[in-house]
């Protein structure tokens, strides 16, 4: 790794999905996994983030000082934090795929990831 970075290579605050190395950025702009050796995709949706931030500060505002709904709160974002990486992960599979039928798989799993992401964030909102 410290080849990579005296070659002018970028260090990023971000881990494999496949191996939890951390993920280097090329001068060109590319990403990529050193360990793995092979391109990585970095998926950001910051709309989706925003909403899941703001689902996080109203549910903190509003469940402080309650065991039982600190517990559903942490085990909502740790849900919250395994869909997003599961997303990235589907996204990257998806990204070199080929065959009809697993793109087809791929897609349907990640709408089905967002919409649940989208109905937390929802009842979040209006509670």
């Amino acid at each position: 790794m410290a080849d990579l970075l005296r070659s002018g290579n970028t260090m990023l605050n971000i881990a494999c999905s496949v191996c939890n190395n951390p993920i280097f950025r090329k001068k060109d702009g590319s990403t990529f996994c050193p360990t793995c050796n092979r391109k990585v995709l970095i998926v950001r949706n910051n709309s989706l983030q925003n909403n899941l931030i703001k689902a996080n500060e109203i549910q903190n505002n509003k469940i402080q000082g309650l065991d039982s709904q600190n517990r559903y709160t942490e085990k909502f974002t740790l849900l919250q934090e395994v869909l997003i990486e599961k997303i990235e992960l589907i996204t990257q599979k998806l990204k070199n795929e080929n065959q009809i039928h697993l793109i087809e798989k791929y897609t349907n799993i990640l709408a089905k990831c967002f919409d649940i992401l989208s109905s937390f964030t929802f009842q979040r909102e209006k509670n």
